[in-house]
């Protein structure tokens, strides 16, 4: 049965992957795998393509990483703490950038004298209301009475 071109690999998409995941199949992207694979197995410059890879994958497994110097080390953690009024700021709101509750209080602020500056309007009921005393002993029970004195 042919293979679809989708399913087909060229070579230079296996350089690709070849240069970026090395030549163990197991590191390679799963979609790309079989095809990668069918390629290896009828091409030889395919293989000589693996074969490159594999003993690079060899060099670098060998190589040795240095552990930073602790001097080192000490710079860049100092260097990550904020300073000044950013410190005092960082320990006073741990838990991200400030600007986000200072703007959402600022304006709550705003609204609230915008309301009541647009709106003046707006009467309180009287608390002789028969209806206000109602809710008023339900919501606090019948003890309560505002007429008797605060």
């Amino acid at each position: 049965m042919p293979e679809r071109d989708e399913e087909r690999m060229d070579m230079a998409r296996l350089a690709e992957i070849l240069d970026a995941y090395g030549a163990d199949p197991r590191r390679w992207p799963a979609d790309e795998r079989d095809p990668a694979l069918a390629l290896l197995s009828e091409s030889d410059e395919a293989r000589a393509l693996r074969d490159a890879a594999a003993s690079l994958d060899t060099l670098l497994d060998l190589s040795y990483a240095p552990s930073p110097a602790p001097a080192l080390m000490a710079a860049i953690l100092a260097a990550a703490q904020p300073i000044g009024w950013r410190r005092w700021l960082a320990d006073f709101w741990p838990v991200g950038p400030a600007w986000q509750p200072v703007s959402a209080l600022a304006a709550a602020v705003v609204l609230g004298i915008a309301v009541g500056a647009g709106a003046p309007e707006i009467v309180l009921p009287d608390a002789a209301d028969g209806a206000i005393a109602d809710v008023e002993s339900l919501a606090l029970g019948p003890a309560f009475d505002l007429e008797d004195g605060l």
